[in-house]
This record gives structure tokens, C-alpha cells and sequence, in this order.
């Protein structure tokens, strides 16, 4: 396929909000735009794609996850313990610009109290020329069996780390990469199809977003 890679360009919003003066919610959110001449009506589909969830975020924050910090301010101020600020803090990263393709994820990050944050990520995988949205699946004629070598291949590389004492996975590891499994979950690289499951789906929070690196043979 013969698509130059496409330029972008980081949006940002952020803003903080106050109750009574308090800062109650620190957000910042990046979100990505893309142009590329030969092919932006497919790119214009998926800016208005990052557009409207950066707002989608934005109203989240301010008004859902806003009302709860003025909740918590105000069972700490009644209690007599401190109040943290919330937080919340949307990033993405470009994994593969080239070859009509474009492939990248979003970390949101919020904390809300207690002892640490939370971090979500999302994904998504486009065909430039018209703005569609990429299935895991398209990269196989038989998903069934691409599915299976997917989850055998996680499989194995836990299993090496673990014979090298460094698993860091939960005990029934081998039950947990299947039924967590989510094949939304996916992003490409240079390198091969990178799946990635949530925090604490196999792994504890201290292992951070277990991903895995599958090569397109």
C-alpha cells in the first residue's frame, strides 16, 4: 500500500477545578489530529473520532468525577482528614503511521484517593483511506485459529518468564489470559500485533498493563 505516513499534531485541554477555592480536579487531556492531503477525508472521520472522546472526558470530569471530589472534601473536612486532589490525565502514543495504517493507544489515568491511581487503556487500529476502524481478526483468514495461536503464544512467554524468576503474574495465569482475553485490545507495531490486558486482569497492580508482543509471521 502506497500511503505516505501521516502528519500530527497533539491537542491538548486541562484545566483545574475549584470548590471554595480548593483545587478539587487537576485534568489534562491529549488527544491526537491527523492530516495527510491525499487521503483527509478518511483522516477528518477518525479526528472527529479523538475529538468527541476528549470532550466525552472532558464532561466526565467535570461534572461526574468534580461532584465526587466535592463529596469526598466534604466527608474529609467532617471527619478531620486530608483531602487529596483528584486527578485525571488522558495520553496517547502512536504505535504504527505508515502503509495506509494507523495504530495507537490511550492510557487515562485517574486517581480519586486512596493509595494510588487507576490506569485504563483503549486502542485502535484505522485504515487511512477511508476512516474504517481495523478488526483484530482482519489480519487473518481464519480467526478462530489466529485467536488460539494468540493466547498459546502469552502463554508461553509467561511461562519462560517464569521459569527465569521473573513471572510477576498471578498463579492461575493460564486460566485468567482467556477469559480475560479482549480482542479490542490490540495494537500494532513495526515489530508484530502487541495484545494487552487491563490492570489486575492477570497480573497484580504492581505489574502495570501486561502487554505482549505477537509477530506477524
Amino acid at each position: 500500500m502506497n500511503c505516505e505516513p501521516v502528519e500530527v499534531c497533539k491537542i491538548v485541554i486541562e484545566k483545574t477545578l475549584d470548590f471554595l477555592d480548593v483545587p478539587m480536579v487537576r485534568y489534562r487531556i491529549e488527544y491526537p489530529r491527523f492530516w495527510q492531503p491525499q487521503y483527509q477525508e478518511g483522516l477528518d472521520e477518525i479526528n472527529e473520532y479523538y475529538r468527541a472522546r476528549a470532550k466525552e472526558l472532558q464532561r466526565k470530569y467535570e461534572t461526574e468525577l468534580f461532584q465526587e471530589a466535592v463529596g469526598q472534601y466534604d466527608d474529609s473536612k467532617k471527619n478531620g482528614y486530608p483531602f487529596h486532589m483528584y486527578e485525571a490525565i488522558s495520553t496517547y502514543e502512536i504505535t504504527y503511521n505508515g502503509n495506509c495504517l494507523l495504530s495507537l493507544f490511550s492510557d487515562e489515568y485517574v486517581y480519586s484517593g486512596g493509595a494510588h491511581g487507576n490506569t485504563v487503556r483503549t486502542s485502535e487500529t484505522w485504515d487511512i483511506r477511508d476512516g474504517s476502524m481495523i478488526d483484530l481478526f482482519q489480519f487473518s483468514s481464519d480467526p478462530a485459529a489466529f485467536q488460539a495461536r494468540i493466547l498459546e503464544n502469552i502463554k508461553a512467554q509467561i511461562a519462560q518468564q517464569a521459569e527465569g524468576g521473573e513471572s510477576t503474574f498471578f498463579d492461575n495465569y493460564a486460566q485468567l489470559v482467556v477469559e480475560n482475553f479482549n480482542p479490542k485490545s490490540f495494537y500494532v507495531t513495526p515489530q508484530g500485533i502487541v495484545i494487552y490486558y487491563q490492570q489486575y486482569d492477570i497480573a497484580p497492580y504492581s505489574s502495570g498493563i501486561p502487554q505482549f508482543l505477537i509477530p506477524m509471521r
